[in-house]
């Protein structure tokens, strides 16, 4: 019963946070002020990314791990939060 509540609670973040995401990119003034934010330092941005696109890897492969190792709910899991991060990081590339 655990597994299950973990693996709806990672899909509802997932979907969650796409459709936020979604909804702020559509807002002309919300892309305005990120960029200007993270335009800040060109160095910085590019940090962030790489930070971020590190630790979605890191996770990805965890929960790859442990879906090879049958902890199938918890590895999906992992992965529905990897994707989390990769919806997360084509925002920021898409800013740029």
């Amino acid at each position: 019963m655990a597994e299950a509540s973990l693996l709806a609670a990672s899909i509802a973040v997932l979907v969650g946070t796409v459709a936020i995401l979604v909804n702020r990119v559509r807002t002309p003034a919300w892309v305005r002020d990120a960029q200007l934010t993270l335009n800040a330092s060109a160095v910085t941005s590019l940090l962030l990314l790489v930070c971020g696109a590190l630790l979605v890897a890191l996770v990805l492969a965890f929960g790859i791990f442990l879906l090879a190792t049958r902890h199938g709910v918890v590895g999906r899991a992992m992965v529905c939060l990897a994707a989390t991060g990769i919806a997360h990081l084509g925002v920021t590339v898409r800013r740029h």
